[in-house]
């Protein structure tokens, strides 16, 4: 069975936000965990501070990606806030924070993409946290997908989109939707609109967006679950020689 023709078994495209759990991975599953941008560097330091990596019972690495060192150095301060876990790699693009621009965002991912490919070596999967609507995020999570897709890695996107009165950013992030459903295996979307509404008035932001990032890692467990046990019961074996079409 060849990659694609897999993948479409599972069911590939957008996810929704209720995917049902499916048991516990094969242990020598090897999955990196990156995130772009600043919301997706604060994704992926919640979802390693969570009961993630012992439920889902694979070997994960963690990297984050952005352009400037502010996020990055929340990155630092969050390893050395944790040292008993695993230290989350960090990668700063260019000197200077997109700002919002998309462009210059492509334009340093595409200057790394060697650096960014090599990131993906010996990784069975690779999951793409970031917001979406913003510069970073945006700009770099497509071109990553396509990078991992073209090197034979099961590609899953879990990104965040904006609230609705955030017009601008709304419109990008469709727009960057739209390219993930083609480049990665997998897009999950996660509306911050959507999931606000769920909670009463006087309910904290922080526990409303620390209930996301629970919500985030309970449905990435669920699809890595799927994905573990359908390949078994498949007799597929995930080849860094995958081919995609």
């Amino acid at each position: 069975m060849d990659r694609r023709m897999f993948l479409q078994t599972f069911g590939a495209g957008v996810a929704s936000l209720s995917l049902p759990a499916f048991g516990s991975p094969a242990p020598s599953c090897s999955i990196l965990v990156m995130g772009m941008g600043a919301a997706g560097c604060n994704l992926a330091v919640a979802l390693r501070a969570s009961n993630f990596q012992d439920r889902a019972d694979a070997v994960l690495s963690y990297v984050c990606v952005d352009l400037g060192p502010h996020a990055l150095e929340f990155v630092d301060i969050a390893n050395d806030a944790n040292p008993a876990l695993a230290p989350i790699k960090t990668l700063m693009l260019a000197p200077v924070r997109a700002g919002g621009r998309v462009n210059a965002a492509r334009a340093a991912c595409l200057r790394h993409r060697a650096i960014l490919a090599e990131l993906l070596a010996g990784s069975d999967m690779v999951v793409l946290h970031a917001g979406l609507g913003g510069g970073t995020g945006s700009g770099v999570t497509p071109i990553m997908a396509r990078v991992a897709r073209d090197a034979g890695v099961v590609t899953v996107a879990a990104v965040v989109t904006p609230f609705a009165f955030e017009g601008a950013r709304n419109r990008r992030a469709d727009a960057v939707m739209n390219r993930l459903q083609r480049e990665a295996d997998l897009a999950m979307a996660f509306s911050n609109e959507e999931w606000i509404n769920r909670y009463r008035d006087d309910t904290s932001l922080f526990d409303v967006f620390d209930a996301l990032d629970r919500h985030i890692a309970s449905q990435l467990h669920a699809v890595i679950s799927r994905l573990n046990i359908t390949t078994h019961r498949a007799g597929f074996t995930f080849a860094p020689d995958c081919q995609s079409v």
